[in-house]
């Protein structure tokens, strides 16, 4: 009668068992993790890095620093208008910290880097004016956000949709 200890049934006395295939199962795929990883690949992620898209306002977040820098521009050429741009500037700082604040993935500080703003040339009305038609494409820009955005941001961008209607209104 055979039983397991004298069952020489198995080649050079290697039998089977549960606990033997399991640590050779652990020992091929520690291998294989191994060998690929050293050649650079990774087994879960078979394909090649590709980098996430940018985020749906990123264009807004760009008009609004547009906008800041035709503000510093207008400030710079005329001192006397401080008291009436300074704040809507301001708004719109507010606005590119909120904008960025939401964004997924953030755009990176450089990528909005100040953009050179025309010198800006003329008396008080063509600045005001000037300041005004941009802030009239700026409000129709976020308006049109508004309408394609997600409905968490659909506040957000509606309030500085309005707030840049109202801009354009303060500056006619």
């Amino acid at each position: 009668m055979r039983t397991r200890g004298n069952d020489h049934s198995w080649s050079a006395g290697f039998r089977p068992n549960r606990r033997r295939l399991l640590r050779a199962s652990a020992a091929t795929a520690a291998a294989g993790l191994a060998g690929a990883a050293l050649a650079g690949c990774d087994p879960l992620d078979p394909g090649p890095d590709t980098p996430p898209a940018p985020d749906a306002l990123t264009g807004l977040l760009a008009g609004t620093y547009a906008l800041v820098a035709a503000y510093d521009a207008a400030l710079s050429a005329d001192t006397t208008l401080t008291t009436l741009l300074t704040p809507l500037r301001e708004t719109h700082r507010v606005h590119a910290a909120a904008l960025d604040a939401i964004m997924s993935p953030r755009p990176s500080p450089s990528s909005f880097a100040a953009p050179s703003a025309a010198p800006v040339t003329g008396d008080r009305k063509a600045i005001l004016k000037s300041l005004r038609t941009a802030e009239v494409s700026a409000a129709k820009q976020a308006a049109e956000a508004c309408v394609t955005t997600t409905t968490s941001r659909a506040v957000l961008v509606g309030e500085i949709a309005a707030a840049r209607a109202t801009h354009a209104e303060v500056l006619s």
